[in-house]
């Protein structure tokens, strides 16, 4: 397994040596076509290590991490993200073989517990600990999209009585508006500008965004685009329905606040009376970092924390 991920390792060195440079998509002064736009759009998707995307693939984890690249915003690859992870993964695995490597050599019950689960925490925790980190940088996003969404169907609906088109009040709104959303709106009127039509550019930002507001706002213009109506009111109605949601997420934090602060005194309590007791007395507790049965203790209590902490994440979870 070591020298898999070592070859991989050398096969992303030697595929980020000779990776080509992106080429930038030329805009003439009569712009695209919609095919055109497709075209580049789809040459930009294609991987750069096929082997890797392969590889994976058939593990069905490749489509998740390439949605939650493009809703964190991130300019990587999966599959560049794929071999970080092995890097991770490698560095962690090899963290503990050295400490498996530092204990005693004896044969036991206890011994043998310890050195598995030393080395089923290190493979976990190297091939869960970016996944965990690129799914928080996801959602962190996209709460900050969907918290801004209201403000911008908003704009666009006083640009829409104003006189202004649909595009322009997209303008309007990304010219107004901060960060991240801002980027959004910027890169659906790039493509709309590149040739393709405005129901397919908003239809790709609420596939990037991935989120149930984006969905739910991209359905109803496009519907009202085609059909026609009054879009502005339709706008405004959205906005206000978003608002309410938005409302009734801080209402349940509000009350799931009390769980979730009887959850973290628990968590830190054990860990703050230990310090506290090797503190007053070092001698004693000593033991539990020298002999057999306390590191077994030890074991067990982060097992326990760490079951405790799931359950408590599972009664505070309410779907939004």
């Amino acid at each position: 397994m070591t020298l898999l991920i070592v070859g991989l390792i050398v096969l992303n060195v030697v595929g980020l040596a000779l990776s080509r440079m992106r080429k930038k998509v030329a805009v003439g002064e009569g712009g695209m076509t919609s095919d055109a736009a497709q075209q580049a759009m789809t040459h930009a998707k294609r991987e750069r290590f096929q082997f890797i995307g392969r590889l994976f693939q058939s593990r069905g984890g490749s489509s998740k991490i390439e949605r939650n690249l493009v809703t964190a915003g991130l300019l990587i690859k999966p599959t560049e993200f794929l071999m970080l992870n092995l890097v991770v993964l490698f560095v962690c695995l090899l963290i503990g073989l050295l400490w498996i490597a530092s204990l005693p050599a004896y044969v036991g019950l206890f011994p043998l517990i310890k050195r598995s689960f030393g080395l089923f925490a290190a493979i976990y925790l190297g091939w869960k600990v970016p996944r965990w980190i690129l799914q928080f940088m996801a959602d962190s996003r996209r709460a900050k999209l969907e918290y801004q969404l209201a403000d911008a169907l908003t704009i666009i609906a006083s640009g829409l009585k104003g006189g202004y088109s649909f595009v322009q009040g997209l303008d309007m709104a990304s010219q107004q508006l901060e960060a991240p959303i801002k980027d959004e709106v910027a890169r659906v009127l790039r493509l709309i500008q590149l040739g393709l039509d405005t129901p397919r550019a908003l239809l790709q930002m609420s596939e990037r965004v991935n989120s149930y507001d984006y969905d739910m706002t991209v359905s109803a213009t496009n519907i009202q685009l085609t059909v026609g109506g009054n879009l502005s009111v339709l706008l405004e109605n959205i906005a206000a329905t978003i608002r309410d949601r938005i409302r009734l997420r801080r209402d349940i934090g509000v009350l799931t606040a009390q769980g979730r602060m009887s959850g973290g005194i628990l968590v830190a309590l054990p860990i703050g009376i230990g310090i506290m007791l090797f503190g007053i007395n070092p001698e004693y507790m000593s033991r539990l970092l020298k002999t057999d049965l306390g590191n077994n203790f030890l074991y067990m209590a982060l097992g326990m924390q760490a079951f405790g902490i799931y359950w408590i994440k599972k009664l505070l979870d309410f779907d939004n």
